[in-house]
């Protein structure tokens, strides 16, 4: 599930669910507030989906190297960290790396993070980007954030793949 030690103050686990995160409003802080899983990949191809509950005006989901410290950064706009914004823009340590896909509020994202080629894939509502981000650190982890108004996400592993899937087609 979600982290509480690595997360912003308006980050909030669902007590029952560690799986949910509620993120309240951060525009009096004039900050994104972010939060990283507790779980974190080194080796293998690893699989995970963040569901989108409610979208606040710049959501972010991605993932965070060990290093990153940026609680108050968008996902993928701070050092440390790769994302993608709800209007479809992916970043990798602060910078635009491409334009994929739209997400919205219902909306699913699937990772795919082959740690052995350092590369991550996205399926973005059924929508497949292989290789979208490269080069990635020893461990990464997953993250999500808001920007200025409340977002909610789920997160949910779906496991490890074996080395000798079919590359063609990893994605779930």
């Amino acid at each position: 599930g979600w982290s509480r030690k690595v997360a912003h103050r308006l980050a909030m686990i669902d007590e029952c669910d560690a799986s949910i995160v509620r993120i309240a409003d951060s525009r009096a802080t004039a900050s994104a507030a972010a939060v990283r899983s507790t779980r974190g990949f080194r080796a293998g191809r690893h699989l995970w989906e963040i569901q989108v509950g409610r979208c606040s005006d710049w959501s972010y989901v991605g993932f965070v190297a060990e290093e990153w410290t940026a609680l108050t950064s968008p996902i993928g706009r701070a050092p440390h960290s790769w994302g993608l914004a709800c209007n479809g823009v992916a970043y990798a340590g602060r910078d635009e790396i491409g334009r994929l896909k739209e997400y919205k509020a219902g909306s699913c994202i699937c990772f795919v993070a082959d740690m052995d080629t350092r590369t991550a894939s996205l399926k973005i509502d059924g929508v497949e980007f292989a290789d979208v981000f490269v080069g990635l650190p020893v461990t990464v982890f997953p993250a999500a954030s808001n920007c200025r108004s409340p977002a909610e996400y789920t997160i949910r592993f779906l496991g490890e793949e074996p080395a000798h899937v079919d590359k063609d087609n990893a994605l779930p």
